[in-house]
């Protein structure tokens, strides 16, 4: 994981927080509700909860520690 000026990254580079995910009940897309810390960022350890706009469901997912799995969230 690295630390940038958008936050913490996996080693791809990318946010462990996205935007968007795809949700899998329907396949629609689910928006990121959780607002970051005052920093701007969520970390690992933090609860980001995630709304479907097709289906409505909602998601609490746990922004993954450094070295779980393969490092990054896959949502």
């Amino acid at each position: 994981m690295t630390v940038g000026d958008d936050g913490p990254t996996d080693a791809a580079g990318a946010p462990l927080a996205a935007d968007t995910i795809t949700c899998i009940d329907c396949g629609g897309i689910a928006h990121l509700l959780t607002r970051p810390d005052d920093t701007g960022r969520h970390w690992p350890g933090d609860l980001v909860v995630y709304r479907c706009e097709d289906c409505l469901d909602r998601w609490d997912l746990i922004v993954p520690e450094e070295g779980d799995a393969d490092g990054r969230a896959d949502w």
